[in-house]
Order: C-alpha cells, then structure tokens, then sequence
C-alpha cells in the first residue's frame, strides 16, 4: 500500500483536536475521494479507507478512533452520492474498519462504532445490506451489551436495518429485474448456526429477525423451513418466558403457511417432516413443548393430504382445480420468489403431488415415534398422538385401493410390536391388523417372524391387549397355510407359562372362536395337544380341556357346536348324523385327559350311558380330593342354563335312565356338603316309583350309535396313561 495516497496535511488536519481544522481535513479528503473516483482509480480509493483505518480507528486514542469513523461516513458519503457502482464495491471496506471497533474493550468506542454503523446505514441505505451478514454477526456478538448508551444506540441501528431489508425485498417484489442487495438464501445460511444458541438474549435477537423476514416476504419462507424450524422449535423449551412465547407464535405463523405451500417441493417437506419426527424423539421433559407442536405439525400435513385425497375421490374439482389449487394460484399471483414459483409452476403443470409423495415416502418414518408418544407420561402429548395416529389410519385406508403398498412399514410395525408400553404395543397390533387385511399376500414372507414377535408379546402382555393380540392373530390364521401354526406356537407359549395358561388361555381360546370357524378351532387345538404334549405333559392337556369345557358350556359363539353335538343322536340326515359322531369322537379323545371335562362332554351330547359307564368306573381307581373338586364344580355347571334341556329331561325318567343313573352316581361319589346337598335337593322329588323303574334297567335311551365299550376303554386307557405319567413325575420331584 502506497503510504502517501493520504497527504500528510490531511492527516495532519484530521489528526487535530480543532474541530474546524477537523472538518477542513475531511473536506480536502472528499476532493481527493473524487479526483479519483472520476479518474476510475479504485484501488486508491479503498488504500484511503484502509489508511484511515490504520492511522485513525485502529488507534489506542479514543478521540482518533472517533475521527477515523467521522472520516470514513465522509468518503461514504460522497460515494454513495456520486459514485453508486464504486460504493456498492467499497461496502466492505467501508464498514469493516468500523466493525472491528465493536469488540473495542472500552464502552465509548463501541458506542461511537454503533453510532457510526447507524449513520453509514442511513448514508448507503439498502446499499449497506451488501456487507449485511458481517455486520449481523457483529451486532449478535454485541447483543449483550450492559452499557445503556450501547444498549440504545444498538436497538436503534437494529431497526434502521429491519427498515432497510424490508425496503430491499419490497423493491425486489416492485421490479424484480433490479438487483436486490439482500442476499435472503445466504443470510437463511448464517441464521441456521446462529439458532443453535441457548443464549437467551441472542435468541431473543434472532426471533426478532425471523418475524421481520416473515413479514417483508410476505410469509414466504416455507422454502427456508428446514434451516430455521428445528432452532425455532428448541426455543419452545426455553426457560424464559419472552422466547418462549415468541417462538410460539413464530411456530403457529409458520404452522399456518404448510396448508397453501406444503406441494411446492417436495425435498423441503421430507426435509421438514424428518425435523419434526427428530424433536419427537427427542429426550427430556423441557422438550415436551416442542414434541407437542411437533405432532401438531405432523397432523397438519396428513390433514391437508387428508382433504387432497376426498377431493380426488368426490371427482367434484379434480386435481387441477382444487381448493389447494385455487390457493395455489393466488399465491403464484401474490409471490414473485423466482425458486417457490417455478417450483409452483411444475406442480400445477400436472405433476404427481409433492406432499403424496413426502407421506407416502415418509410414512414409516412418521409412524414409528407416533407409536411410542402414544405412550408418553404427558397426557396432552398422548392425546395429540393419538389424534395423529387415527388419521394416519384414515389416510392409509383412503389410498389402499390406489396400488399404493405400505411394506415399508412393516418394520417399524415389528419393533413397535415387543414395545414395554401398552398403548404403543397396542396402536402397532392394529397397524399390524390392517396391513393384514389388506396386504395378506405381500407380508407372506415375514409372517414367521411377526407371528413370533406376536407370540412373545401375548406371554408378557395384560388382558387388555391380548383381545388386539389375538385379532392379528386371527387374520394370519385365516390363510389355511398358517392357521395350524398359529395354534401351535399358541399351545407352545401356554405350555412354557403354565401359571398364566387357565386364564390366558380362556381369553385367547374365546377370541379364536369368535374371530374364526370353532369347529375348526377346537377339532386343531384338540388334535395339536394329543399330537404334541401326551406322551410328556398330562396335566397341561388336563388343564387346556379344563379351559375348553369351560367355553363350550358358557360361549355364545360355541352355540353352534353345542346345538351339533345336542343333535348327535337325534339328526336324521345319515350324512350329518355320521359328521356329527365324527366331531363327538374327536372332542372325546382329547377330553378324556379331565375325567369331569369327558363326562360333561357326554351328558351335552345326551351320551348318558357312556357317561355313567365313566363315573362308575371311579370305583377302580383312588378317588382324590383333586377328582371330588371337580365333581363338585361340574354339579355347579349342570345348574346353568345350557344344561336345562337335562334338568327337563328328569320328568322322562323312562327314556332317559341312564340320566337318572349319572346323577345319583355323581352324588354318591361326593362328600355330604355344599354340593352334594344341592344335587340332592335337584333329585329328591324323584318318587320311589321312578327310582324302582330304574332298577328295572329299561333300555328306552335312543337308539345308540356310539361304540360305548370302544370309547369306555379309550377312557380307562387314558387314564391309565395319566396315572403312570403322574406317578413318574413324582419319582422325578
């Protein structure tokens, strides 16, 4: 730098404390900024403006400093009058040298540097936004400033920018073939590190600028969203209250942009829809604010997609008009943002829906964090999940006939499935539910492992979610290829929880038969357990008959089966007649392994000399405390209304004797107590003629179709078998 471009009489002048001599000084410095401004010599130009900087601002003096920045306002000054296009080229050097100033350790020069910044702003105007991004930095630095003077002085160039920015975009709106000097894409850059701040007051700088942006560019910054929306939203955890509510009402000004611009592009809605679903998996309880709106926000995009969808299947406007569109319109008449339009432009060409396929794209993304909010501590929370989810729902059931597969899903479905928390767990059963449904096929290849994940989920789960369990449950079985598993892996869990299996076995039993065939049902269960558990678990066989019995004499959705072996011996039709028997023997089989389950079994299906046969051979075995229990609740069972038929059937002691016979047999096996008395008390009206009639042995029974002694052997035989089993499980113990 040539050390003479300054004459040293102007430095001379300037460096005098005489104020007119200080203004003679800046006035011979002017004459000589315009000799060569005209001469076209920049280079001299900007060695002036770096020679006052190091003679004069970067000065230990305070009254230098004070001049350097009086001379720089001059050479800006006739610049920006005389010389525009060279101005626009000093900005820089103009304003750094007063920049630096800014970090000065003592107050008044950082007061005279805010003040000259203010008044070079107003000289240059729109002009200074050509350095904006350094002064903006600077100023954020100072932002927490004590200094009252400072404070006021900053607060005052603070908004003579605002003013500036908004003149350059309004400018930019009114002719938008002129060069704007505010560079929003860059600035958007700079603002996306800054709000990764805590700093409470520069926070609260920064969401004063986001307002003014918003407003200038007439609410058009949704392009912008996925740089400033994840710094807005951790402002909603903040402590103090001014930030908060600021970004609050920041959030819900932008909230409301999504429904008009939300099909302008599409990488800004997935790049949006991954920041919100990134601060609803975020930790902590001063996030919560933030994970709320965050669900607000994810709703709203299924809501407007929602509306696109019943658009298009109502056929009323059609794609190309409607609402969104005519929305759409004004908004390409009220936005002149070269990028957003052209973006609009393609959109409106006839292309595919930016926001169907954001959705659809993003949809396992969506569902897996909803799930889990389903199950927040935070009640309000759980309620805006739930809100979000049961749209997600309608969304998918809208646009499952449109060739649109959600397989993708699948896999976020299978971790939600073994989730601890019930009302996650639950919400991902009935996701599971509807897939299966309606994409039965294309799940073939994981039904494995979702059965398994589902297996495992109902040995650990409350009664409450096993009815959901069980409805997916049902939908795999009802593809005949899986149905024999599903019952399999069923017996398999109830075998290995056996503490659980009396009564998880009663609510998982009870919903297959009311979801699918119970013939089929109670033929497989009946036929898995003899397959898989005779030779090595009695007892759990004993125990699962219990639990069937227990259904078959109580459900309304065994009716038929009970009105099928009822008939058994009263069906005509030869054909039925030998179905009939067919189903009664099978049940038999399996039932033997409970003595009270075998004999119930026969006296539903009016086999009464079969079942005295039964009890009378209690005779050849110890009758324990555990067989006298039963007894005793299978005389309760015959109080209920399924078995009136056989209450009725006493007043025809001649047809029926074997009936007569199986009551008094029951009641000489019981104790004298409770239920013995009752039995009694059913029996006593029975006069000595109908108890003579019966020692008489009439054969007056319908005919019998039943190989009695085959299926009394079968009996004994398993028994038998129980007996043994039991007593080497003690040898065992």
């Amino acid at each position: 730098m040539d050390d003479n471009v300054v004459p040293q009489q102007i430095i001379k002048l300037l460096y005098d404390k005489s104020q007119d001599k200080k203004q003679q000084g800046c006035q011979q410095l002017k004459s000589l900024v315009q000799s060569y401004a005209q001469s076209g010599k920049e280079l001299l130009i900007k060695q002036i403006i770096e020679t006052l900087k190091i003679k004069f601002t970067s000065s230990s003096q305070l009254y230098l400093k004070r001049q350097g920045m009086f001379a720089i306002q001059t050479v800006a000054e006739i610049l920006v009058k005389e010389f525009p296009q060279l101005a626009e080229r000093c900005v820089k050097d103009l304003t750094q040298p007063i920049l630096e100033c800014l970090n000065d350790k003592e107050d008044k020069a950082r007061q005279y540097a805010v003040e000259c910044l203010l008044q070079l702003t107003k000289i240059m105007k729109t002009m200074i936004l050509l350095n904006f991004n350094e002064i903006f930095d600077y100023q954020l630095g100072r932002s927490a400033e004590q200094d009252n003077q400072i404070v006021q002085a900053m607060f005052l160039l603070d908004a003579q920018l605002k003013t500036q920015v908004q003149i350059a975009v309004q400018e930019r709106f009114s002719d938008p073939g002129k060069p704007c000097y505010f560079n929003l894409n860059s600035f958007m850059i700079q603002l996306q590190s800054k709000l990764k701040s805590r700093v409470t007051y520069v926070r609260q700088f920064l969401l004063g600028w986001i307002k003014v942006l918003n407003q200038c560019h007439n609410n058009d910054l949704y392009i912008y969203f996925p740089m400033i929306l994840e710094g807005i939203f951790m402002m909603l955890g903040e402590s103090n209250k001014e930030v908060r509510n600021g970004a609050d009402l920041q959030a819900n000004e932008f909230l409301k942009q999504v429904e008009i611009k939300v099909n302008l592009d599409q990488r800004v809605n997935e790049q949006i829809i991954e920041i919100l679903l990134k601060i609803c998996q975020m930790k902590g309880n001063q996030n919560n604010y933030a994970k709320l709106n965050s669900l607000l926000w994810i709703f709203e995009y299924l809501r407007v997609f929602q509306q696109e969808l019943e658009e298009e299947q109502k056929g009323k406007l059609g794609f190309q008009h409607s609402t969104s569109h005519i929305k759409q319109e004004e908004y390409l008449r009220s936005n002149t943002s070269p990028i957003s339009k052209n973006q609009m432009q393609q959109f409106l060409g006839g292309f595919e829906s930016p926001l169907r396929k954001t959705i659809l794209n993003s949809l396992s993304q969506i569902l897996g964090p909803i799930l889990i909010l389903l199950s927040h501590e935070e009640e309000e929370i759980r309620k805006a999940a739930q809100k979000t989810n049961e749209l997600l729902l309608k969304v998918m059931e809208k646009v499952k006939n449109q060739s649109v597969e959600f397989m993708n899903i699948v896999p976020t479905i299978k971790e939600m499935l073994t989730d601890k928390k019930s009302n996650t767990a639950e919400s991902a059963l009935i996701w599971m539910k509807h897939l299966l449904e309606t994409y039965s096929e294309s799940l073939f290849p994981t039904i494995e492992d979702i059965l398994t994940k589902l297996i495992d989920k109902l040995a650990d789960s409350e009664s409450a979610i096993v009815q959901n369990i069980m409805d997916v449950l049902a939908n795999i079985s009802m593809h005949s290829q899986y149905f024999e598993i599903v019952i399999d892996k069923i017996l398999t869990m109830l075998h290995k929880n056996q503490e659980q299996s009396e009564k998880k076995g009663d609510q998982i039993f009870k919903k297959l038969c009311s979801l699918l065939n119970p013939q089929k049902v109670y033929f497989t269960i009946t036929a898995k357990l003899l397959e898989i558990y005779s030779d090595n678990d009695v007892l759990f066989i004993s125990n699962t008959v219990q639990t069937l019995t227990t259904l078959l004499i109580s459900e309304k959705e065994l009716q038929n089966l009970r009105n099928i072996l009822r008939n058994l011996k009263h069906e005509k039709d030869e054909k039925q007649r030998q179905h009939n028997q067919e189903i009664f023997e099978t049940l038999y089989r399996t039932f033997c392994y409970n003595s009270m389950s075998v004999i119930t079994l026969c006296l539903l299906s009016e086999e009464y000399e079969l079942a005295y046969n039964i009890i009378i051979s209690f005779s050849e075995v110890e009758v324990n405390q555990y067989i006298l229990l039963e007894i005793a609740q299978l005389i309760n069972v015959l109080e209920t209304p399924v078995f009136i038929f056989l209450r009725l059937q006493l007043l025809e002691y001649d047809s029926h004797p074997f009936l007569m016979k199986c009551l008094f047999g029951l009641m000489m096996l019981l104790p004298q107590g409770p239920a013995f008395n009752m039995l009694r008390q059913r029996l006593k009206n029975v006069s000595n003629t109908q108890i003579q009639s019966l020692q008489q042995d009439k054969k007056m029974e319908t005919e019998e179709f039943l190989d009695i002694q085959k299926l009394l052997t079968q009996f004994r035989d398993i028994r038998l078998q129980c007996i043994n089993q039991e007593s080497k499980q003690k040898d065992l113990n």
